[in-house]
């Protein structure tokens, strides 16, 4: 089985409002000697790491850094890894954090995709977020990507906003439309606890309210040309990203960096938060690595389910035979009749997955089989 692999680049220029992610602002000095501990714990992997063929520079902001920095990141783990040379080579980047010539480092340095957060099309509704772009960065941004030579570009928007109408998401969804992106994920503001967002008395959309847009985002952007694959991604043909199909179908994947986490075979593990706490281990260790858990074959089978059913295709009984030795049925009967007799979910072939109506109801679905 082929493997994934994920790059976390921890660095900001400033956090956003709703950020709750690994992630940190005005820490440039780490920068260089963060990159280095990055090469080492690759290093450390190399005899167990085989056959790579998604890698995912994640964040943070990966344009954030020096684009030759992370240009020669790629190409050391190319030197380190068998990496395939049709591998799908995805980098995280903001609007404004990146001009023409770096973006240019970043395609000829093997990096083949870029996920450019877009968030929304509305600059007020930017500056609420703490996004440090405005609409015209993000053309700007887009049309020197396409310039710099990438040809698989997706873009993350965002709904649920404060202040949000469904007019304000319609505009957005309508606006992107011109620019023919590959792939389009939409996912719901959520408030995460300690980030301003959740010190903030914010006037956000009812759960009514969210869910037509949602509703809407799925009508638009199949009028687009769009498949949903996934509950919150959407994708031209052939255009779905292989390495988040990998979650979902819980491959295996190696994480390098601060707070990475890994999953290979029934083992989970990630690595220490903190930026200089993670160097400090990896100049010490070689990894950073500081828990583990290794899961039963219950927690497999539920977390096969709750991923899998995220995508639109479903889970194959097959597939889950060959991988537990028991029909789904076997194990989740209850639950799974339960929604199918409710209209919910639907047997197609030998899928199990979400009806139409089903997508709206997913987190109440997806925590019975946990």
């Amino acid at each position: 089985m082929n493997l994934g692999l994920y790059v976390h680049i921890p660095f900001c220029k400033s956090k956003c409002r709703y950020c709750d992610f690994n992630s940190y602002a005005k820490m440039e000095a780490f920068i260089k000697p963060y990159f280095s501990a990055l090469m080492k714990e690759a290093e450390y992997y190399k005899n167990t790491v085989q056959n790579v063929d998604t890698v995912y520079f994640g964040g943070g902001t990966p344009t954030s850094v020096e684009p030759k920095l992370l240009g020669q990141a790629v190409k050391t783990l190319f030197e380190i890894f068998d990496i395939s040379n049709d591998a799908e080579i995805t980098a995280e980047c903001n609007p404004g954090t990146i001009d023409l010539d770096g973006l240019r480092v970043l395609r000829q340095s093997g990096i083949n995709r870029l996920s450019i957060g877009l968030q929304t099309t509305d600059d007020e509704k930017l500056k609420v977020l703490g996004r440090i772009h405005n609409f015209d960065d993000f053309k700007r941004c887009f049309e020197n990507a396409r310039t710099a030579g990438f040809d698989n570009l997706s873009l993350d928007l965002m709904y649920g906003l404060p202040d949000q109408s469904l007019e304000d998401w319609e505009k957005t969804l309508d606006a992107v439309k011109d620019f023919g992106a590959e792939h389009i994920s939409c996912y719901s503001l959520k408030i995460e606890d300690g980030t301003p967002f959740a010190k903030m008395k914010l006037n956000l959309p009812d759960d009514d309210l969210a869910a037509d847009m949602y509703e809407l985002a799925v009508k638009k952007l199949a009028e687009q040309g769009y498949d949903r694959y996934e509950i919150s991604n959407f994708a031209k043909p052939g255009k779905e990203s292989q390495h988040n199909l990998k979650y979902w179908r819980c491959d295996d994947f190696v994480g390098l960096g601060a707070g990475a986490y890994s999953c290979v075979g029934e083992r989970r593990f990630s690595n220490i938060c903190k930026i200089d706490e993670y160097i400090a281990a990896v100049q010490q260790n070689g990894s950073a690595e500081n828990w583990s858990s290794t899961q039963s074959i219950e927690e497999q089978m539920s977390e096969f389910m709750f991923l899998g059913l995220r995508c639109s295709k479903g889970v194959c009984d097959s597939d889950f035979k060959a991988r537990f030795g028991v029909s789904f049925n076997e194990v989740f009967g209850e639950v799974i009749n339960k929604y199918t007799d409710w209209g919910f979910l639907v047997f197609d072939s030998d899928y199990l997955r979400f009806s139409d109506k089903g997508f709206f109801v997913s987190n109440t679905i997806l925590s019975d089989f946990v």
